[in-house]
Parts: C-alpha cells; structure tokens; sequence
C-alpha cells in the first residue's frame, strides 16, 4: 500500500501547468557573456513573452531551461524543482518540453501517423501485450487513438490527416508539431520562435492556434518569438532582453511604455508593433506547399 500511496503522490506532484522561477542565470561561452543574472517567473497557467534583438539571449535562456546548456551559476525551478543539475530526458519526465525553431518530422509518415508515434513516445505499450490483445492494452490503443483524433480537431488538421508531412506548408508542418506537443503533456512549454521562416499570412494565424495549444495542453507556456504583436497579444507578461539581460518586464502594456525596452528593441514602437495582426483560425491551413 505505501507504494501505490507514493506513486499517486508523485503524478499529482508532476501534473498541471508547473511554476517558473529561473533567478541569477550566468552563462559564459568562451569568455563572452551570454547570460548575465537573468531573472524571470512565469506563474502556472500563464504565457509569458521573451522577446529582445539577436544575440540578446533569448535562446540560450530556453537552452538553459530546457537543459541543453548548463549555466555557469544560477537557478532554474519548475514546480518547485530544482533542474540545474537535470539532464534534458529528465527535465521531460517532470512535464518541461521544449520545441525548437526548425520542426522536424518524419518526412514520409502521414500527419496521423506522425501523431501516434508522439503518443506512442510518450506512453509506449509492449509488442508482447499488444500482440496478444491485452485487454488493458487494447484499451491503451483506444485511448491513444482518442487522444489524437482530439487533437487532430483541435488543430483543424483533419484535411491533412493521411497526407505525408513532406507534402504540407512550412505553416502546417508547425500546426503539426504544435499538435504534437499536446499531445506530449507538458506542464511547462518552451517555444522558440514558431512563426520563424513561414509567410506572413502564416504567422498571423498562430496567435489563436498557440492559445489552443495553450487551452489543450492545460500548460505554463514560455514563448520566445521576433513577432512583437503576436507577442503583444499573446502574452499576460513581456520580458524584453538585450545583451544576455532583463532590461524590462511587465505586463504588455507598461512594457510599451518602458523606456528601456524602447531603447533596447521597440524601437519606433508603432512601426515594430504593425508587424502583424489577428487573422482567421483556418487562414493557417488554406495554403499548400511553400
């Protein structure tokens, strides 16, 4: 009995959109700065804003979360959990995922296929059980297959459903990835740049996609895009970055009016925020190959 009472106390420990807290990040490569004692939070349930010009360490900052980079000093939190010292398979058994500005999929498996095999990833079930029709595990297909027929409706991707991803826009092979990422459970979700390299009639559609996303995952988002009015619209918090630091941090609105994020990256702020604007759900998935 002790066992079952710990292994529930464990899932209900690892569930739910998680708490950020990172605090006095350093990194150094080679003598150059990268990070210098960054600090941000981002609260459970919340999408929060990275924004900043290249070279500012936006980058680094989720490489760093998501365990790629090991800082030179410094604190990252998620729940409560110190992952400092967490390898990045380890940061994903505790709900961090991370998505990377190229989306790489299997170019020759169906969107449907591809789906499955994230679920599969995520939950796997023996060739043993399901050879032999497990009733647990035929269960376990079911669901599974729920799961992502869910999605798939979820991301307005049922036009797509057999289609190999090789033969999808740019822009739908990212609505793609974004439906894998729901399907991966994250409590807290790392962005990078999803907008990055799709035409601009694209990129206006993610902003309701990625609340979908948001709404489906049931997750803590930190999202680090060059799309100022996505970012804008998006997020209840901005931090802008310059240099490997925090120079502001606020709500959208007292961040407009912060001079330091003027400086830093807004620049003429009403041209840098006319970027890009609200567009249709669907708009992201009438386009065909790029």
């Amino acid at each position: 009995m002790p066992e079952v009472s710990s292994r529930s106390e464990s899932e209900e420990r690892f569930s739910g959109p998680a708490l950020l807290e990172v605090s006095g990040l350093v990194v150094d490569f080679g003598g150059v700065q990268a990070l210098d004692d960054v600090a941000l939070k981002a609260d459970p349930g919340s999408i929060v804003g990275v924004i900043g010009p290249n070279g500012s360490g936006k980058t680094t900052l989720l490489n760093v979360i998501s365990g790629i980079v090991k800082p030179t000093g410094g604190s990252v939190r998620v729940g409560g959990e110190e992952l400092v010292d967490f390898l990045p398979e380890e940061r994903r058994d505790v709900g961090v995922v991370r998505s990377f500005q190229d989306c790489l999929l299997f170019p020759d498996l169906s969107v449907e296929d591809t789906l499955l095999l994230t679920k599969d990833a995520k939950k796997s079930t023996s060739v043993t059980s399901t050879t032999l029709q497990a009733p647990w595990a035929r269960r376990s297909e079911r669901e599974k297959r729920e799961a992502v027929d869910r999605v798939i409706t979820v991301f307005g991707l049922d036009r797509f459903r057999n289609h190999p991803t090789s033969h999808l826009s740019t822009g739908t092979r990212r609505v793609v990835d974004l439906a894998s990422i729901a399907l991966a459970d994250p409590r807290l979700l790392l962005l990078d740049e999803p907008t990055a390299g799709i035409a601009q009639r694209e990129a206006e559609a993610f902003m309701p996609l990625i609340r979908r996303l948001h709404e489906a995952a049931d997750t803590t988002i930190l999202i680090v895009e060059h799309d100022v009015p996505l970012v804008f619209g998006l997020c209840s918090k901005v931090v802008v970055m310059e240099a490997g630091r925090v120079v502001a941090s606020g709500s959208p609105d007292e961040v407009k009016r912060d001079p330091r994020a003027l400086a830093a990256y807004l620049g003429a702020s009403d041209e840098a925020l006319a970027v890009s604007g609200p567009a249709s759900d669907t708009s992201i998935n009438r386009s065909g190959r790029d």
